[in-house]
């Protein structure tokens, strides 16, 4: 910029010299041609007088009074009758031609006094001509003096060289003057200059010292607030852009905007997972080049058409089959044109699991109740009927609805018993010897075994840690699992073990019994799944069994683990952490 006005400057005070220069020559030119003009015809007019004073007599004394006052003058002199012949020159003695046709001798011979300027024939050069009319006794004609133009050019030389120096002086004291002046104005402007970058740099503490009270005074002191105003709006926006930033991150769900081309403009980690690709994914980038499924591509098309909220819900595939659901929503503030789409993608997979068991569990439910309800109507019809009359066949019934009012009632209470442990409910939780929850309960369940060929082992761990929980829930899972080997059993051992093993307690309860293919392992801790329905009705199972030790392992943060070989047996390993268990 300093360049650019130093330039200006000096193109425009060249400009200015340049014009009055040639200006003040044409117009000195002209007054010094006027003046030389003048001067000229008077100095004509005084010869002329000089001739009319003096007196002529021959041919000779014409000549002596041009040379005489030549020299005194120091110009040419000629004398010219009324004819237009030269009668006496002062710088040529031979005859001459006729001057009658000359302009100066033409006025003088009107009686006017003239100056003219031309070239000379006779002297090879140029001059200038001032001629006056002249009239005695004995002449009349006109007298003439010449001097060359060369006198005149040297004035105008000298006043060109005075000229040139002074313009060449102006224009030096110019340049520098603009060069002063030049840094007067721009260090304002640099300082402004500079503090603009720093600010682009991220710089907002910048500001700029100036005493100016002119314009670019008022632009620094207007710089330093918006620099202030600049610093706070930036950290406004960083404070808030960090806020969405942690907002969005915290996100289960996916969401990605995009812009009226499909170009994401912004998104969240969330998203990532959900695209589960190895594809780095930028800002500008195409949104179907990451992402290609059915219900985002509907949910998009149909929020462009409606110009409101879409829930689309679909599926995709990758290392499992997982179900979305695909929230759009048109970017833009009210009253305004949409700029883009808000794409909400939640991961609904465990709800549609959910869904599904929901679904499972009142159809197991129903048809787990609906088969002792049906046969307990069925037996009563058949006593209201007349077999109440025979009273062995009554017994018997009586028998028979008795045993399917106690598989009722212990469905009902699994399930009771699940609800309450899925709520997460404990409100108690002491210090105890499992050590005594497995004696209780094998003494509990000894009458099933007294006359099997079914052996429980069990050998007391000594020092076993006290574990921290409900006694109740640990008998629970104990019954189950311990029940659970018995019915699968025919003949055999049931080997029931404690440990502890660095901050863990593990539990055991491995029997010798029939087995569970591997393809059902997966399933056996689905409520209502039996591997063998038929047996497990017969010995009166409701299918809750293993669904509730999953939840008790579950509620003390432990984990389960089934070994099974058909024909072999099975083991249930139960890890349950010591700090969890201390937590009330």
């Amino acid at each position: 910029m300093q360049k650019k006005l130093y330039l200006s400057y000096l193109i425009t005070i060249v400009l200015a010299l340049g014009i009055t220069g040639i200006l003040f020559w044409f117009e000195t030119s002209d007054y010094l041609y006027g003046l030389s003009k003048e001067r000229y015809l008077t100095q004509a007019e005084m010869v002329g007088d000089m001739f009319m004073l003096s007196t002529f007599h021959t041919a000779q004394d014409y000549e002596d009074f041009v040379d005489k006052y030549e020299d005194k003058y120091n110009c040419r002199i000629t004398i010219i009758d009324q004819e237009g012949n030269v009668v006496a020159d002062s710088e040529t003695d031979g005859k001459q031609e006729n001057h009658k046709s000359r302009e100066e001798v033409i006025g003088a011979l009107k009686g006017e006094s003239i100056s003219v300027t031309r070239y000379s024939q006779t002297m090879k050069r140029e001059y200038s001509y001032s001629a006056v009319p002249i009239h005695t006794d004995n002449f009349d004609g006109v007298i003439r003096i010449s001097l060359p133009f060369s006198t005149l050019q040297g004035l105008y030389d000298k006043l060109a060289d005075s000229l040139f120096i002074t313009v060449i002086l102006c224009i030096g004291l110019a340049m520098a003057a603009a060069v002063i002046f030049t840094k007067l104005l721009t260090k304002p402007i640099n300082e402004v200059a500079k503090a603009a970058e720093r600010i682009s740099d991220g710089d907002y503490n910048i500001k700029i010292y100036t005493r100016d009270k002119s314009v670019v005074g008022k632009l620094a002191r207007a710089f330093n607030i918006m620099a202030v105003n600049l610093k706070s709006n930036i950290s406004s926006l960083t404070q808030r852009n960090a806020e969405l930033e942690a907002m969005l991150s915290s996100m289960e769900a996916g969401v990605v905007a995009i812009d009226d081309s499909s170009d994401i403009l912004f998104y969240n980690r969330s998203f990532e997972k959900i695209c589960n690709n190895n594809k780095s994914i930028t800002s500008g980038q195409s949104l179907f080049t990451l992402f290609r499924n059915a219900a985002v591509f509907d949910a998009i098309d149909e929020v462009k058409e409606m110009k409101s909220s879409v829930m689309k819900e679909g599926s995709i595939s990758g290392q499992g089959l997982r179900y979305i659901r695909v929230t759009g929503t048109p970017l833009g503030l009210d009253g305004e044109k949409s700029f883009g789409i808000l794409l909400i993608i939640e991961d609904i997979t465990q709800l549609k699991k959910l869904e599904n068991m929901r679904r499972d569990f009142v159809s197991n439910v129903t048809h787990e109740l609906k088969t002792p309800l049906t046969s307990i109507r069925g037996f009563i019809d058949t006593l209201k009927s007349g077999a109440m009359k025979e009273e062995a066949v009554a017994n018997r019934f009586l028998d028979i609805i008795d045993i399917e009012a106690e598989r009722l009632f212990s469905l009902i209470q699994d399930i009771l018993i699940l609800q309450e442990i899925e709520s997460k409910r404990e409100f108690e939780r002491v210090p105890s010897d499992l050590n005594e929850c497995v004696n209780a309960v094998i003494e509990l369940l000894h009458p099933e075994i007294q006359d099997s060929s079914i052996q429980i082992v069990f050998e007391p761990q000594p020092y076993l840690k006290p574990f921290y929980c409900n006694p109740d829930r640990m008998k629970q899972l104990l019954i189950n699992l311990l029940d659970n080997a018995i019915k699968y059993t025919e003949e055999g051992t049931i080997t029931v073990s404690l440990k502890e093993e660095e901050n863990d307690l593990i539990l055991s309860v491995k029997d010798t019994g029939i087995g569970i293919e591997k393809e059902y392992l997966s399933r056996i801790f689905e409520r209502f799944y039996r591997v063998d329905k038929g047996r497990s009705r017969k010995q009166g199972g409701t299918g809750l069994g293993l669904s509730i030790v999953k939840h008790i392992v579950e509620l003390y943060n432990g984990n389960i683990q089934v070994n099974s070989t058909l024909g072999v047996g099975t083991e249930f390993i139960i890890t349950l952490p010591y700090n969890t268990g201390n937590q009330k």
